[in-house]
């Protein structure tokens, strides 16, 4: 259309005044005209878009990327792939691949972000902990799958947790850190005081009996001094809980410094919200404690044969947490078969369900994983690699639920043992006769591991009253709505913080969680 309306206009000029001359004046002018006043259509689309797409736009990670950019992608040519999407969004396109690409552009920073160790420092880095390792031992480990790598532009890059995956789910590996250097029983000794309250938990529980503890923290979060632009304004969204079905006496201490709006019950990914102009030292915090309260359910097998079989009605409240949530709860037909090969032959619901919990546990090995935000399909991921960590752990046992017609939802929050504050997720499932129960993958996953038979059987059914649950949705919107792409879309147990013009990620900010006060109750 544009190029129709340069056509007329350069013909309306007498030929003696040189056509060529003209045209390449009116391209020119109009160039300049159409994209000083947002007329030019690839601009104005690519500002609409820009302007427009939304949170719930994530779902079209579900649309496959073009071959040739996928080429490229895994290729490690980083570069040649936007130089490709720039010319794709500069066209005509759906809705949907527009965002598609969109979203590309941002999976590159993060896969760049996330894989940032060369061969010359992953090698140091396991030296350190392993004097004597070697690079052959490094190139074995990758063709064994047991680190994670990518290709970016040209050369090797490992994921900048792969390090710390190696000596977490290898044993042999720490076995060898305390031949060499002879502190890594240390680091063993202190994961497992931490294994412990949880396996002092469990002994001797018995079905319908309560166990409880307090909990009380304070999470701070600032920006980085390199990130610092003094007197901008600043929006910060911090997590805090809200009162959930397992937790009682939820007091909020201090929120420092006033904050903007506090969370409703109904948020799935609650905080509170701050409006600030950034300065020097300045620290937005949270503080706040309660009553986490659970109430032990049986389901070993044992118990379970032992049970009615499990089927009924599902509710129309409950019936929403039967449905894909694109990108990552989705009934590809890889899932949809495993999900068929895991179903109970007689349709018992919590035979299914408990199916579905062992197939996790047993085939799926732990991993730290790049961002969320850099893989396409979370529960897929997990299935087809059998790695993952807890979230990604969850969300294929949520997923396979669904699919089995079982209720099934995400929660997180953080994990509160004493003397050790973490991140954590884990799954929801529904029952007619049992209404909601826990299930934790990554924790069942270990216990299952190390032959310790009750804690596993323990992490179907029920979660340890040590956390905090913080949000009760995956990919819920925050509110207020964050101007920018946020730092983790799916998830918030840290925080997320943008100027008036652009996001803060990575390096950039800081968070920290401080315990007060953690004991059993119960």
């Amino acid at each position: 259309m544009v190029r129709k309306q340069r056509n007329s206009f350069c013909s309306s000029f007498p030929a003696f005044m040189g056509r060529n001359v003209f045209k390449t004046f009116a391209r020119n002018f109009l160039e300049v005209w159409y994209t000083v006043f947002n007329l030019l259509p690839h601009e104005r689309s690519r500002r609409h878009f820009e302007y427009e797409m939304k949170h719930e736009d994530l779902k079209y990670l579900a649309v496959a990327l073009p071959e040739d950019i996928l080429k490229e992608k895994w290729s490690g040519h980083f570069d040649r792939v936007r130089e490709i999407i720039a010319r794709r969004l500069a066209g005509e396109l759906t809705y949907d691949m527009r965002c598609r690409l969109e979203l590309e552009l941002t999976n590159l920073e993060h896969l760049e972000k996330c894989y940032n160790r060369t061969e010359a420092e992953a090698l140091a880095m396991v030296q350190e902990r392993i004097p004597s390792f070697t690079a052959e031992e490094l190139d074995e480990l990758r063709l064994e799958n047991k680190v994670d790598f990518i290709y970016l532009n040209g050369e090797v890059r490992y994921l900048r947790s792969f390090c710390s995956t190696l000596f977490k789910v290898y044993p042999e590996m720490e076995e060898r850190e305390a031949r060499e250097k002879g502190d890594a029983y240390e680091k063993q000794a202190a994961r497992a005081e931490e294994v412990e309250a949880v396996d002092q938990l469990v002994e001797n529980l018995v079905d319908g009996q309560e166990t409880s503890a307090h909990i009380h923290i304070r999470q701070k979060v600032w920006i980085n001094e390199d990130a610092l632009e003094e007197g901008k304004p600043v929006r910060i969204h911090v997590p805090l809980p809200v009162e959930r079905q397992q937790m009682k006496n939820v007091k909020v201490i201090s929120v420092t410094p006033q904050p903007k709006a506090m969370p409703s019950l109904e948020d799935g990914h609650p905080v509170a919200y701050f409006e600030e102009k950034a300065k020097a030292g300045q620290v937005f915090s949270v503080e706040y404690s309660l009553d986490h309260v659970t109430h032990f359910v049986d389901l070993s097998w044992e118990a379970i044969e032992k049970l009615g079989e499990e089927k009924g009605d599902i509710p129309a409240e409950e019936a929403q947490y039967l449905c894909e949530q694109l990108a990552h709860i989705q009934f590809t037909p890889y899932l949809r078969g495993l999900a068929e090969s895991l179903k109970d032959p007689s349709g018992d619901l919590l035979k299914t369900a408990r199916r579905i919990y062992d197939y996790v546990t047993t085939k799926v090995t732990y991993r730290f994983v790049r961002d969320y935000a850099a893989i396409d399909n979370l529960s897929e991921y997990c299935a087809v690699n059998l790695r993952g960590d807890c979230g990604i752990q969850a969300l294929l046992f949520i997923t396979l639920c669904r699919i089995c017609g079982i209720p099934a939802r995400w929660q997180s929050g953080l994990d509160t043992k004493p003397g050790s504050l973490g991140q954590h997720d884990w799954a929801l499932f529904y029952l007619p006769s049992k209404g909601w129960l826990g299930a934790d993958l990554s924790y069942g996953g270990s216990a299952y591991k190390k032959g310790k038979t009750k804690r596993w059987d323990y992490f179907f059914g029920n979660v340890d009253p040590f956390r905090v649950p913080i949000n009760d949705s995956f990919q819920a919107e925050m509110v207020p709505v964050k101007k920018f792409p946020r730092e983790d879309p799916c998830d918030n147990q840290c925080g997320e913080l943008e100027y008036e013009d652009r996001g803060l990620y990575g390096s950039d900010w800081g968070c920290d969680y401080e315990e007060i006060d953690i004991h059993r109750i119960k």
